[in-house]
């Protein structure tokens, strides 16, 4: 029997409205939607994250209050600069965290939020 062998995560987002969503993630986050089911749910996805936004009323739960830890392997300035750029909603500005890992914080329309941290090289001895 082979072991079992995880791969990636999901996250799910509670939105109010899944379409607002969707165009909110594409127009804004750059994340394309890649996978509708009706106006309940969709998956939207940039580079190797996906994340799934789906309508608060059918999870029921309240919209907002989710959120989620994107990790970078490189240019995280970068995508700050982008997202600035575009509006973006910033919670928490890029900065140098004590646990080695550079980082920021967003908020989409519905009060969910995602972390994007790259981690901070290690000077050479």
């Amino acid at each position: 029997m082979t072991d079992p062998k995880l791969t990636s995560v999901m996250p799910s987002l509670h939105v109010e409205d899944v379409p607002r969503a969707v165009e909110f993630y594409d127009e804004f986050l750059g994340f394309a939607p890649v996978f509708r089911n009706g106006v309940t749910f969709a998956i939207v996805q940039r580079d190797q994250i996906e994340l799934g936004l789906i309508q608060a009323a059918y999870g029921r739960t309240a919209p907002g209050g989710a959120g989620c830890y994107c990790k970078l392997s490189q240019g995280i300035d970068a995508l700050y600069a982008e997202y600035r750029a575009r509006g973006v909603p910033i919670l928490h500005q890029l900065r140098d965290e004590p646990y080695e890992m550079r980082e920021f914080m967003i908020g989409d329309r519905d009060g969910n939020t995602i972390n994007f941290g790259q981690p901070i090289p290690l000077p050479s001895r």
